[in-house]
């Protein structure tokens, strides 16, 4: 599974690497509007440049959503099973997991709390 992860002390928008198995990768912002269906948001005035900076809209968790165009570079970082993630809190101390991640490739995001080994 893809993370998005950062440092608690950098903002998402730094380009610091936030540990030794972060990669830098471009990943597809999200873009969610808080309307449950596609023809309700074809009432917002944001619609039309929804429509033209974005792809693949759809309706997802009674919102809709759409792929924006531009890539963003993020440290992403792979753990494929809960034995991995634990070691990787054991080296780098205390860790948030979120769902809260606007990112197409990595839906969770871990943020990095602790000091480390």
């Amino acid at each position: 599974m893809r993370f998005i992860v950062s440092n608690k002390r950098v903002s998402l928008t730094e380009s610091k690497k936030p540990c030794n198995e972060a990669k830098e990768v471009d990943v597809t912002p999200l873009d969610i509007r808080d309307v449950k269906s596609l023809d309700e948001a074809k009432g917002k005035i944001w619609y039309k440049d929804w429509l033209n900076e974005s792809e693949n809209h759809r309706e997802e968790s009674g919102m809709v959503v759409a792929d924006k165009k531009v890539k963003v570079k993020q440290w992403v970082v792979e753990l494929a099973t809960l034995d991995e993630l634990v070691a990787f809190q054991s080296k780098y101390g205390d860790i948030l997991i979120s769902d809260s991640s606007p990112y197409k490739e990595a839906t969770h995001e871990i943020i990095l709390e602790g000091n480390g080994k």
